[in-house]
């Protein structure tokens, strides 16, 4: 019987087709299954950010305000001395450069999310956005009694690039690392180069960073202290870092030998080649 015979393998071949496919589909449905709540996972995760981000943005303008009003009552109620008088107004002044920091950050994420930020592109010398950045993050080191030391090459190093930007990036990698450091200790930035491409290095030798958290350092909304422990902040200083050096055509990474023993911060940017 030729015909049964060959009537019943291609019958055969035919279940095996369908359960092959079946497998298949099978596979893509748990596939698809694993893809979607992974999808929830995160959505739930960024609207947890979210609001836990919008509860410390309230949080850290809010502490700024409490001791501004607290030191305008006693300079309105005219008790004070002459000198006390005089750390009122540094008081003042400190907690509303800090609040408008607070909310300039908040404004340059809200134009990197939307798409909206842009550079104004000059030939830029690395060695004077630095020096630029140390000096203005120069008083809040001494607040702290934090040194600041610089060790840049005397090769000029220029890109294409937005001045003002390229010190947002040093600006905030030295205030993250003069927070992170214990009073007394020092905070180090260098300038180096090989061939087409500049190394800024930002290291400190405080608190570090937990292995566990290295690879969300950059990430927006992300942000803790040595031990877990919550330092302060909107945790979107490094986001912005990363965005900036990214815009540049550049990279930044974190290393840390784990808490207690310091941080390094390295921005790689693509410069001009030498004369």
């Amino acid at each position: 019987m030729p015909a049964e015979r060959a009537a019943n393998e291609a019958l055969e071949r035919r279940v095996a087709e369908l359960a092959a496919s079946n497998e298949q589909l099978r596979q893509e449905i748990t596939r698809a299954e694993a893809a979607l709540a992974h999808a929830h996972r995160e959505a739930e995760r960024s609207s947890r950010l979210k609001d836990e981000f919008l509860a410390t943005l309230a949080h850290e303008l809010r502490t700024p305000l409490n001791a501004i009003f607290g030191w305008v009552t006693l300079l309105r109620s005219g008790r004070l001395d002459a000198p006390t008088g005089q750390r009122a107004l540094e008081t003042i002044e400190r907690n509303a450069r800090a609040q408008k920091r607070l909310i300039e950050d908040s404004l340059e994420m809200s134009r990197i999310v939307s798409g909206k930020l842009t550079l104004e592109l000059h030939a830029v010398d690395l060695r004077r956005v630095i020096e630029a950045a140390l000096e203005t993050l120069l008083p809040a080191a001494q607040a702290k009694s934090v040194r600041l030391r610089s060790e840049l090459m005397d090769e000029t190093a220029t890109l294409h690039g937005d001045f003002a930007r390229l010190q947002q990036v040093v600006c905030n990698l030295l205030s993250n690392s003069i927070k992170f450091s214990d009073s007394g200790s020092e905070v180090e930035v260098s300038l180096t180069r090989q061939a087409a491409t500049a190394q800024i290095a930002v290291r400190d030798h405080g608190q570090g960073i937990r292995a566990e958290f290295l690879p969300h350092v950059f990430e927006r909304f992300r942000q803790e202290g040595a031990g877990g422990a919550q330092p302060g902040g909107l945790g979107i200083g490094l986001a912005i870092v990363r965005h900036l050096v990214e815009l540049h055509g550049g990279a930044v990474a974190a290393e840390s030998p784990g808490e207690g023993q310091g941080a390094t911060f390295t921005v790689r940017l693509p410069v001009d080649p030498p004369a």
